[in-house]
């Protein structure tokens, strides 16, 4: 390969790999690591697993991935690290590439890893630069699938260009935090000021006016074989072309973990103390340079990975001890059947430790929202969880079920758990599921329930249907209803109207911030409609909860329209003197689904059980 070429290649931030020692032989890591990471290593005998695999982005291009992940299987408690490789003709499967090397480490300290063949490492003489967003999000919506809600981009020189363009395009919440190995040039200003203003001018000005004919137009060849259609050229190298790390570095606010070795003339002196100084949006950025190393950082392939193992850690994203999830079944006393999952300690169930049953809110079930992220979370701390579905589970469960039927399908998880040792059982409900923990208790007495934690409670529903619909409008549903029944229509006619959000008086005691109300609509069969909304109906709540005379922790947000008007507070008072609240609040304080507060919210639960039984 000429010079000229190796030049090109480098203003890029790419160096073709050697022929080093296959990274799958990367030795164990030396013990120098936090109590997290010692508790997160498999055994150093345990290589790491790995499946080769396909996603496909929203504009139809199939892209290889290669997953990593530690012997043990998949966590998907801790973070999963994305890795976005360096420029053309380089993939994940290569010796000496980070994505290969840094990925087997990590599996070794117990996160799972995706390596990434972005369309620039085939086609990146036809594609646009921007375009390769498409493929990070399609990697990033794969992991969430697999059910990680922690990811973290590791790009690697040209890779580290596209982990902040994406961020800077995006603002994706699911990304954690940001690596970038040996970081990119600004590869636009870099080509300019190795080729000189005269020639890069005039290259801009051929492809400029061959894109303004149409049709692909002579190829620009910056040898070795990169070369570029006029209209991809100036997309990456173009005066207005968005590949400069530099400027998009400024649109992270992700924690930054940036890295490079004292022999990459790819990265000069002083450039991570430059980037660190324009990523103005970090609040939390470290820097390693490794001596010796070169562009491949190959050379610190060992301390790389525990650095990146430490920083992760630090961040509160290393892998927490594994969960064994079951599913399980039970059977109602009519003999509907019934399923759940059951969350247990990879260590075994601690029947000192009370156990806990969750209920999901209205439309939901054990697949989506709170019971998986919660009974996942509460198992990792050591408990163990059942994430339980009744008759009522998913939307046609709400369509067409009564809240009378409820008591018996959660006699049988209690029965479930009571069988299988836990004498202790803290009931958990979402939504409506804490409503129907309380009807439950109100009608049953049951006490092998010793406490119940209510995520953002459902209201009195009867008063909020009339609030909601207004007089009129709820009359005529509720004649409509009622007529329905007496003429044995009951289970078969929908009862269709208009349910806008309802708005209550603001507060003071607890302050809401509240996007505009939106429309809305009942879904139900006549009978279903009278169980919960009807003028009869038992599901009043601030009632039933009075009849459950055990510890209660209500919890609620400032972005969750249910709990205006200071009903939290109204609730927590009327469930008595063995009650509390905690309340999210602020401009971003939690809505109903407690986004974003998942770990905190089962620090809370789990700080008030500990003082509670």
């Amino acid at each position: 390969m000429t010079r000229a070429a190796l030049t090109l290649f480098a203003l890029m931030g790419i160096v073709l790999p050697d022929l080093g020692p296959a990274a799958a032989q990367v030795p164990a890591q030396s013990s120098t690591q936090t109590p997290v990471q010692a508790q997160a290593r498999a055994p150093a005998d345990a290589a790491p697993a790995f499946e080769l695999g396909t996603v496909t982005t929203n504009d139809g291009v199939t892209l290889p991935i290669v997953m990593t992940y530690p012997a043990s299987g998949v966590n998907t408690g801790g973070a999963a690290i994305l890795h976005l490789p360096d420029g053309p003709g380089i993939n994940a499967v290569q010796p000496n590439v980070t994505s290969r090397y840094v990925a087997t480490g990590l599996a070794r300290l117990g996160y799972t890893s995706l390596s990434l063949e972005p369309r620039y490492a085939q086609s990146y003489a036809f594609s646009r630069f921007d375009d390769t967003i498409n493929d990070v999000r399609a990697a990033v919506d794969f992991l969430q699938v697999r059910g990680f809600s922690n990811i973290v981009l590791a790009g690697h020189g040209l890779g580290s260009l596209l982990a902040t363009r994406y961020m800077a395009e995006t603002a994706d919440g699911r990304i954690k935090a940001v690596a970038a190995f040996a970081p990119s040039t600004d590869i636009a200003e870099a080509w300019r000021a190795s080729m000189g203003e005269e020639k890069y001018w005039a290259t801009v000005e051929s492809a400029s006016k061959a894109v303004s004919t149409g049709g692909r137009g002579e190829f620009i060849d910056l040898g070795d074989g990169l070369i570029f259609t006029p209209a991809s050229f100036l997309d990456w190298y173009g005066p207005t072309a968005k590949t400069s790390l530099t400027a998009n570095m400024a649109g992270v606010d992700k924690p930054l973990f940036l890295a490079a070795g004292d022999r990459d003339a790819a990265v000069p002196k002083g450039r991570l103390e430059r980037l660190k100084a324009v990523a103005f949006l970090s609040k939390r950025i470290e820097i390693k340079y490794y001596p010796g190393a070169g562009h491949d950082l190959t050379a610190a392939r060992d301390p790389l990975i525990a650095d990146v193992g430490a920083w992760l850690a630090k961040l509160g994203l290393a892998p927490p001890p594994r969960v064994v999830m079951t599913i399980v079944d039970a059977t109602a006393k009519d003999g509907t059947p019934l399923a759940g999952v059951l969350y247990t300690p990879a260590a075994g169930a601690d029947r000192t430790r009370p156990a806990i049953l969750i209920a999901h809110g209205w439309t939901s079930d054990i697949m989506r929202g709170t019971p998986h992220w919660l009974g996942q979370r509460l198992a990792q701390r050591g408990y163990t969880v059942l994430a339980f579905e009744t008759r009522a589970s998913g939307f046609r469960g709400v369509v067409k079920g009564k809240l009378e039927d409820i008591p018996q399908d959660i006699a049988a998880w209690v029965n479930f758990m009571s069988a299988r040792g836990h004498g202790n059982l803290v009931a958990a409900g979402h939504s409506t599921g804490a409503l129907w923990f309380s009807y439950y208790l109100s009608e049953t007495k049951d006490t092998r329930l010793k406490a119940a934690v209510y995520l953002a409670p459902m209201r009195d529903m009867p008063t909020h249907a009339r609030t909601a619909m207004g007089e009129d409008r709820y009359a005529r549903a509720v004649l409509e209803a009622g007529e329905a029944v007496r003429d044995g229509m009951g289970s078969s006619r929908l009862i269709n109207t208009p349910f806008p959000q309802a708005t209550y008086e603001e507060d003071a005691r607890q302050p809401m911030v509240l996007s505009v109300p939106g429309s809305g609509f009942t879904y139900y069969y006549a009978d279903s409609f009278l169980s919960y909304w009807g003028p009869n109906s038992k599901a009043v709540h601030t009632r039933l909860v009075a009849n459950a005379p055990i510890p209660i922790l209500a919890v609620g947000g400032s972005r969750d329209p249910l709990m205006q008007g200071a009903y939290l507070i109204q609730f927590t008072q009327a469930a008595g003197e063995k009650a509390t609240y905690i309340f999210y609040g602020g401009a971003t304080g939690a809505t109903n689904s407690f986004d974003g507060y998942e770990t905190r919210l089962t620090d809370d639960i789990i700080s008030w059980l500990r003082k509670t039984l």
